[in-house]
């Protein structure tokens, strides 16, 4: 793969997504849950975002990710993962963290379990 390629839908993103330094979120409309974030921090990608683009996801600013709401300031934070790679790994780290905390399937499941219970009336 190099930087002119245009693939169009593929099966896996990961191989695509692991050659990439910082994952870039720049949404300015959208509904949704943001599952690409989960999946770049999930591969502890730096990702910067819109505040659009994080939302309904329980991520912090300068902890597991960089949010910019201009064009200027998005580029300015995605030029400092790039400088700054330590920061870029303490990003990805914490992502990835969080990610297996409150995203992964022992969270969800559990969560998913005791819906269920609640919903068939603790049967």
């Amino acid at each position: 793969m190099n930087d002119n390629t245009v693939t169009g839908s593929v099966e896996d993103v990961r191989p695509y997504m692991e050659e990439g330094d910082v994952y870039i979120v720049p949404l300015r409309i959208g509904g949704g849950t943001r599952l690409k974030i989960l999946d770049a921090l999930a591969m502890r990608k730096a990702v910067v975002s819109t505040t659009i683009g994080a939302e309904g996801l329980d991520l912090k600013d300068g902890t597991h990710l960089l949010i910019a709401d201009t064009p200027e300031r998005f580029a300015a934070r995605v030029l400092r993962l790039l400088d700054d790679s330590r920061l870029a790994v303490s990003l990805g780290e914490a992502g990835r963290s969080l990610v297996e905390e409150k995203y992964g399937w022992d969270c969800l499941a559990g969560k998913l379990e005791k819906f269920v219970v609640r919903v068939a009336g603790g049967k």
